[in-house]
């Protein structure tokens, strides 16, 4: 997989710049708080010869070298001090509910970055991306609010559970629960919807075709076994390394 580039870390950056309460950070600070953010991992973590920067910190540090903010316009320095301008907090903001749903999903760091560069060259040429979202407990409350992310989202996870229903219900992917078994028809239906690698909706593309695309990078969960992939939020479980979990210790049906 190659390696973190200075176009993914524009976004995460001007993100922590907005948050600061000056709109500035020096290298120094960027560096740091993009490794909370971001949490890489793999080669991107591989110290450099003779250096005291990793891969990471280096591509950081070229952000000013190479003048990367000052040639879209987003940011600029002073001294030492990178400060978002107009052009970027605009960028921020048009883009802000895709930085979010890569941030707070936990994807694994080379899908993170694929994400990351998905929105960075879509955006360099004007071309529109729209994301999903997986819905669980706050999606009560989302139906309140007819946002456009929550429709899209909604559609994916109906069109998720029917294309993976079996008999008229639905099971988690790895342990095999039922909610209807367990709890009745109160339960029908219901499951979680896993994003396994990011999904974005390109707006000359119909929703249909996205979503059944999109149907080999889901899978349904139930709320445990959801919330046990998600639980390190710095390394959140593969498929696999949940199932050999359940295997070595769960106690549940097969069917």
């Amino acid at each position: 997989m190659t390696r973190i580039s200075e176009n993914q870390l524009i976004l995460p950056a001007l993100f922590l710049m907005d948050l600061s309460p000056t709109k500035g950070l020096t290298t120094a600070e960027l560096i740091p708080n993009l490794r909370e953010l971001l949490k890489p991992s793999g080669e991107d973590l591989r110290p450099l010869d003779n250096r005291s920067d990793d891969h990471f910190s280096q591509k950081v540090r070229n952000l000013k070298s190479h003048n990367t903010f000052e040639k879209y316009g987003y940011a600029k320095y002073n001294n030492k001090v990178v400060t978002i301008t107009m052009s970027g907090k605009r960028f921020l903001e048009e883009n802000m509910d895709k930085l979010k749903y890569l941030l707070i999903n936990d994807f694994k760091w080379d899908d993170l970055k694929d994400g990351l560069e998905t929105v960075q060259s879509t955006s360099s040429i004007k071309r529109k991306i729209e994301v999903f979202d997986e819905l669980t407990v706050q999606e009560g409350v989302k139906k309140f609010v007819e946002n456009e992310v929550f429709v899209r989202s909604s559609k994916l996870r109906e069109i998720a559970i029917e294309h993976y229903s079996k008999n008229d219900d639905i099971y988690c992917d790895t342990c095999n629960f039922s909610f209807k078994q367990f709890y009745g028809n109160y339960g029908k239906g219901y499951i979680e919807i896993h994003h396994i690698k990011p999904i974005f909706k390109y707006g000359d593309e119909e929703l249909e075709k996205t979503i059944s695309d999109a149907l080999s990078n889901v899978i349904p969960l139930c709320s445990n076994c959801h919330r046990i992939i998600h639980r390190n939020w710095r390394n959140p479980l593969e498929i696999a390394e949940l199932n050999e979990m359940i295997n070595k210790n769960g106690i549940y049906n097969r069917i």
